[in-house]
C-alpha cells in the first residue's frame, strides 16, 4: 500500500519542483486558451531589383518559411514586381529568403526575419544583398 501511495505522490512532487500548478480538467482547458498563439500575416507589396546578380536577367524567387510566394520571375536592374495579394501567416517569427534561380544550383541572395513586433501598421523594408552584384528590396506589412 505504501508503494502505491508513494508512486501516486511522485507526479505532485515533480510538479511542485518544476514550479507548475496542477489544475482540474476544466481549469486546465481555460488556462490553455489563455496562452493561445496569435497568428500574424505578412502582406507582400513589391520586390525591386536594385542590382542584378546574373549577366542576363535575374530569375528571383521569394520564399517565406520554405513556401514560394513569388517567382521565379524575370527581372533586370530597376524592375519592380508588384506582389499585392500575396501573403503568408506565422506565429512568433517567419523567415523570408530570396534566391536567384539558375540552371544549376540556385544562388542565395539573402534572408530576413519577420517578427510579431512588426505588426505596427507600418510598411517594412527587407534588403537582400548577400551575394556580390545583387541587391533586392522587398516592401511588406505585418498585420495581426
Amino acid at each position: 500500500m505504501n508503494r502505491i501511495l508513494r508512486w501516486a505522490a511522485a507526479p505532485l512532487a515533480v510538479a511542485a519542483l518544476a514550479g507548475t500548478t496542477l489544475l482540474p480538467a476544466a481549469s486546465a482547458s481555460a488556462a490553455t486558451g489563455a496562452t493561445a498563439m496569435t497568428t500574424y500575416t505578412i502582406e507582400l507589396i513589391s520586390l525591386t531589383c536594385n542590382k542584378k546578380q546574373d549577366v542576363d536577367k535575374d530569375e528571383p524567387e521569394l520564399f517565406i518559411d520554405g513556401v514560394s510566394k513569388f517567382g521565379p520571375g524575370s527581372m533586370k536592374k530597376g524592375d519592380t514586381a508588384i506582389l499585392t495579394g500575396r501573403s503568408a501567416t506565422f506565429t512568433g517569427t517567419a523567415t523570408m529568403e530570396l534566391f536567384e534561380v539558375d540552371n544549376g544550383q540556385d544562388d542565395f541572395l539573402g534572408s530576413a526575419q519577420v517578427t510579431s513586433a512588426q505588426a505596427d501598421g507600418n510598411v517594412h523594408v527587407a534588403t537582400f544583398d548577400f551575394r556580390n552584384h545583387a541587391k533586392y528590396t522587398l516592401l511588406y506589412e505585418v498585420t495581426s
